[in-house]
């Protein structure tokens, strides 16, 4: 019997097959092109969203800061609009941190130009009286700087209130009412001795704040006035450091020291809108005469006499915002998303705003915003 034998055939082996060095080179390449794609998109897109936040920002900031300015304008010279003392250079002495010196000027607004288109300074100064701002006629002569006013009707004045002394050709004394004694003969003092006085509506002993024990060093005769600006009235400087709006409070703190309101801005500009005193010939009422009430101009001459502060009637303003951000500069390296000749420069209606002092100023994006705001209380004048 024949034996069958079978031999076992392996299977043919398939040929495996790898990545070859031309395949990995041309995956990496589109990967890396689309690596590019994706970064170039995400460039795109964080720029874009850095000019939208920063610009956001700076629209805000620039609103508000304006604002605020308007505000304060519109109540300026409130208390203080008799046209006889504008200009008065006041006297004033902080009782506080062993006493401290100081002078204001009888002025709703003061302008101080920056030098060379550096930015302004706006000063507002108002009170905060409740009653019409009429002064009281002082009917005594003073023996010296601290005896008290006597005035021939004091209604209307309380312990705390901030008064104002005024004589034609004299300097103007600030101080604060520390009595009102109301004694036989004495219903017409009014006291400012350094030292407390009884917060009217507490009742509370309060230590004054603007009385030099020696006083100022100016006496009054019957030809002055006293005026009552209220408990807490304002002396606001606005400045610009270091991109920001900063505010010194004048009557509210014994130094200038000022706090920051705004971050972004960059730069305020302000000019006077004066009426001329010239009867324009246009069209006005009949019983118009010179010094029509309308402002024929606006410059930044700076107002000297009381004629001169009677002829301010309004305040144009521009408040410059700067994005917080800067954007990217070009390939070569030059920032030019600002510059001296494009459109978005900062502009107001005198003209170009500098804002170069900034070295890296052509990085930024600026937002200029502007108005006019008349000084009310200089029409409402008595």
């Amino acid at each position: 019997m024949r034996k069958t034998i079978h031999r076992m055939q392996a299977a043919p082996r398939s040929r495996s097959r790898g990545v070859t060095l031309i395949e990995l080179l041309v995956a990496v390449a589109i990967g890396l092109i689309a690596t590019v794609a994706i970064f170039q998109v995400f460039a795109v897109f964080e720029g874009q969203k850095r000019t939208t936040a920063s610009g956001g920002e700076a629209q805000t900031n620039g609103a508000l800061a304006l604002f605020t300015l308007e505000r304060e304008l519109r109540l300026a010279g409130y208390g203080i609009n008799n046209t006889d003392y504008l200009g008065c250079n006041i006297l004033g002495w902080h009782e506080a941190t062993g006493g401290t010196a100081f002078t204001l000027t009888w002025a709703p607004v003061r302008i101080t130009q920056g030098v060379a288109g550096a930015p302004d300074t706006v000063t507002v100064m108002y009170g905060s009286g409740n009653l019409l701002p009429n002064p009281a006629n002082i009917t005594q002569n003073m023996a010296s700087p601290v005896v008290p006013y006597v005035v021939g009707n004091r209604y209307g004045f309380r312990e705390g209130d901030v008064i104002i002394a005024a004589e034609t050709g004299k300097d103007c004394t600030l101080a604060q009412v520390s009595n009102l004694p109301t004694g036989a003969g004495q219903t017409g003092q009014i006291l400012h001795a350094s030292g407390s006085y009884n917060d009217p509506d507490t009742g509370a002993p309060t230590a004054t704040r603007y009385n030099k024990p020696a006083g100022l060093g100016v006496s009054y005769t019957f030809n002055g006035k006293v005026f009552n600006i209220g408990a807490r009235p304002v002396n606001n400087i606005y400045t610009i450091q270091s991109g920001q709006l900063m505010l010194a409070q004048m009557l509210s703190a014994p130094t200038t020291a000022a706090a920051a309101l705004y971050d972004g801005i960059v730069q305020v500009q302000a000019q006077y809108g004066k009426d001329d005193g010239i009867d324009n010939g246009t069209v006005v009422h009949a019983s118009y005469t010179a010094g029509d009430g309308i402002i024929d101009k606006f410059d930044e001459v700076p107002p000297v006499t009381a004629a001169d502060w009677a002829q301010v009637l309004a305040v144009r303003i521009a408040v410059v915002a700067r994005s917080n951000l800067p954007e990217r500069p070009d390939p070569d390296g030059v920032c030019r998303t600002t510059t001296a000749a494009s459109a978005n420069r900062p502009q107001w209606a005198a003209g170009d705003i500098d804002v170069s002092a900034d070295a890296n100023w052509q990085c930024y994006r600026y937002k200029t915003f502007e108005t006019t705001v008349p000084i009310r209380n200089m029409f409402w004048r008595p």
